[in-house]
């Protein structure tokens, strides 16, 4: 150093360097990686962000250098961008937004649907004094279905978004199920004139209507004792009404049984049966040389047809009385029977706990699969049961009157089903199988907690929602079940994609009508109803979903949060009436040209969302993942890829393996994910455009809260806690609430906003989500 003078400079800058501003970060970071905090990408990104401050003053520190030595400084190259900037622009370039009127997933009038929603989008952006081109780049939002779980979370990130000043910049909203609940509040708040500050404050302290949500997050829970006994006897009154018609059947049968029992005994029967086989067999041989020579074939096989259905019907005949046999034998001992059945009911459940052979997978799911066969089951035998107990009560003679001393002289067998055939037949005539279900109940309980204005509000018809302009133009999706199709796509998927909007309801398969022109009870649909509609999860027929086996016992005990709405093209008046509840249960007569169609949860056929925004070629749109879904399949945004390319030519690539669960530590990598959406061309004239999709999964990275790390110890199944759970107490909704939050502030991190931290419009910030998360073409 005395030497050569220069060596002190650099001993000073040198140690500064490594003591002042590397060994922090260093230090930092090291306890960060030996935590795990690397591991995730949430967690690399704040590293990336400590980097890039550090690089600055290593820059310096170079430079100094060079001229300590050299008597000048030379700049260093930049490394380059891992996306290129042709590839960006090719991402940024304008797309015309609205449905396709040519190809795959063109309808007849597109053109007035595009009209319609273009107004309703550009009166908002005018409100907000957003500027962009007539008719391109559309932004949209999907709130994924999952119920109280999905709805919680999306609030989370919708708050995060609106807090950030970019909710007015969305111009579609599409929700499903539990999503819908969210997107309701949004367009009864928002839409009703109210600011984006009304629902935001991410931190606190809650907004009143974040408030009353959080306070009424149970919303299926009765406020006191009189209003659960309501719901009960409800309840209860419609699952009885429901029953009014198959009695009345069961007891007509039940006196014709009595009547032909006079007359034919089981013999009888079985002789004649026999008679009829026998000319069967002799015509099956006849049809075979029509066949052969090709004479009289056609009528030779309606003949048979004829021939073969007598004698099942007398074979029926006979297994029914020889049934009826055993039934009253068993019915006299019905003690023992009893007995036997209690046995196995305590005995069943210990040996399946105790046996480890019971423990295996696959023995469970034989199991399961066997309980669901046994079900299907349950409703054919009930009803034979209860035929065979009216034949018992209808073959009560005269003089058992007397005996029964409070029964009147007419009290009688015959007369008794004869009274409750015409009683039962008169309920049904009158029956709204609508208003006996739980959808009322339902419908009323969810308005209550998510369209929280008046009740006139809560009665508002989809065509008056959002006449401030203020919020996106919401697209609520339900199924249409439609397992007996003529279309082969249609019956394979067992429904098409249904949707509500505040001026077009319908489906590809029905068509597109006025909203105002689809009613139920005389009624419009109103936004509370179509809510609820989209979130009918537990339905007798429910789309893909489906389990036929389960359908009879479904609908009988009358698990029915489905709807039946009709259709605007035919002329039908009343109400839907039994042959509904018929369809539900059997599946069968479910068409498009049907005058009742029914609907259920838009989750049974695509619970994410996206569908309807692909069909309208958005630019960029935010999906909001809020599924249940434990062991990372993605089955909600894959079934979307499918249909995607399947009805539309529509190509989504996304990678999820950052996002897929990591079976040794339990954690994901990150939440999000950045990809492109492949629009196939409109016409021979144009180019394919490309949109970007922005997917926000509900997710742990494990850099989380304490307080989340807290209740995933309490209930080690967050965040994919079962949707049946829909009673969520304060902590359980703050939890979710908070994940979406989280999730939400991912996208905002300063590693990948690293132009602008607070950009004031999509455009900016996708872009900069673009050169930071996109993975390059080239």
């Amino acid at each position: 150093m005395k030497t050569y003078p220069g060596c002190q400079e650099f001993s000073q800058l040198t140690t500064d360097m490594l003591n002042v501003d590397l060994r922090p970060v260093t230090a930092k970071w090291h306890r960060a990686h030996k935590a795990g905090l690397l591991d995730s990408k949430d967690g690399a990104n704040d590293f990336r962000v400590d980097l890039a401050s550090l690089q600055v003053k290593l820059v310096s520190f170079c430079e100094s250098l060079q001229i300590m030595a050299y008597g000048t400084k030379q700049t260093d190259r930049k490394t380059p961008s891992v996306i290129d900037d042709e590839d960006i622009k090719g991402c940024f370039a304008p797309v015309t937004f609205g449905i396709n009127k040519f190809g795959s997933g063109s309808i007849a009038n597109a053109d007035d649907i595009n009209s319609t929603e273009e107004a309703e989008i550009n009166a908002r952006r005018n409100h907000y004094g957003i500027d962009k081109p007539v008719g391109e780049d559309a932004v949209g939002m999907s709130l994924s279905g999952g119920g109280i779980r999905s709805a919680t979370f999306c609030l989370g990130v919708v708050q995060v978004i609106a807090e950030r000043g970019l909710m007015k910049e969305f111009d579609y909203l599409s929700t499903v199920s539990g999503g819908g609940y969210i997107g309701s509040f949004i367009t009864s708040i928002i839409g009703g004139g109210k600011d984006y500050s009304d629902i935001g404050k991410p931190y606190g302290p809650d907004t009143e209507q974040i408030r009353y949500v959080r306070q009424n997050a149970k919303y299926l829970s009765a406020a006191d004792f009189k209003k659960r006994w309501s719901m009960v006897t409800g309840t209860m009154a419609g699952l009885v009404l429901n029953w009014s018609a198959p009695v009345s059947i069961l007891a007509i049968l039940a006196l014709l049984g009595n009547l032909l029992a006079t007359h034919f005994s089981e013999s009888i029967w079985l002789s004649i049966a026999a008679v009829l086989a026998s000319i069967t067999v002799s015509l099956t041989a006849i049809y075979g040389f029509t066949l052969r020579f090709n004479v009289g074939a056609r009528l030779a096989s309606q003949i048979l047809a004829w021939a073969a259905g007598c004698t099942l019907f007398t074979l029926a005949g006979f297994v029914s009385e020889k049934g009826y046999d055993l039934f009253s034998v068993a019915l006299s001992s019905h003690w023992e029977i009893s007995g036997y059945m209690a046995v196995w009911v305590i005995v069943t459940p210990a040996i399946a706990r105790f046996l480890p052979m019971f423990r295996a997978a696959t023995t469970k799911t034989l199991i399961l699969n066997g309980a669901i066969l046994a079900s299907g089951a349950i409703v054919p035998l009930l009803a034979l049961a209860t035929y065979y107990l009216l034949r018992i009560v209808g073959s009560m003679p005269p003089e058992s009157a007397p005996v029964l001393a409070w029964a009147p002289e007419w009290f009688v067998g015959t007369n008794v089903l004869i009274s409750l055939a015409v009683f039962s037949g008169v309920v049904a005539m009158f029956l709204d199988v609508n208003s006996t279900g739980l959808h009322k109940l339902y419908r009323d309980q969810l308005s209550n907690t998510f369209v929280q204005e008046s009740e006139e509000v809560r009665q508002l018809p989809l065509s008056s929602v959002n006449m401030a302009h203020k919020a996106p133009y919401h697209i609520i999706n339900a199924t249409i079940n439609l397992p007996s199709s003529r279309n082969r796509t249609l019956r394979d998927r067992r429904g098409d994609f249904f949707i509500f909007s505040k001026h077009w309801a319908g489906s590809a398969a029905t068509g597109y009508e006025r909203s105002t022109s689809w009613t139920s009870n005389g009624k419009e649909i109103d936004l509370s109803t179509a809510m609820a509609i989209s979130g009918a999860a537990a339905s007798p027929q429910m789309g893909k979903s489906s389990i036929p086996t389960l359908s009879a016992l479904l609908t009988l005990l009358n698990v029915r949060l489905g709807y039946w709405i009709k259709n605007p093209k035919t002329v039908q008046r009343g109400s839907p009436g039994f042959r509904c509840l018929l369809r539900e249960m059997t599946g069968f007569g479910m068409s498009e040209e049907k005058p009742w169609l029914n609907l259920s949860d838009g989750g049974h056929i695509e619970n994410m969302g996206i569908y309807e925004l692909l069909r309208r070629r958005c630019k960029f749109i935010v999906c909001v993942d809020g599924e249940a879904d434990p062991r990372s399949t993605f089955e909600g945004q894959l079934t979307l890829v499918r249909h995607a390319q399947i009805d539309f030519g529509v190509r989504l690539e996304p990678r999820l393996d950052d996002i897929r669960l990591d079976p040794k530590s339990n954690f994901s990598r990150t939440h999000s994910h950045l990809l492109r959406i492949h629009y196939p061309a409109t016409s021979p004239d144009h180019q394919p455009d490309i949109g970007l999709m922005l997917y926000l999964k509900l997710s742990l990275t494990g850099d989380e809260t304490e307080l989340l790390k807290r209740y995933r110890l309490v209930s080690p199944e967050f965040p994919h806690e079962a949707t049946t759970d829909q009673f969520y107490s304060e902590e359980q909704f703050e939890a979710y609430r908070q994940l979406g939050v989280h999730v939400a502030e991912g996208v905002f991190s300063s590693a990948l906003l690293t132009e602008n931290p607070n950009p004031t419009n999509i455009d900016s910030w996708f872009m900069q989500l673009a050169k930071n998360m996109l993975e390059p073409t080239r």
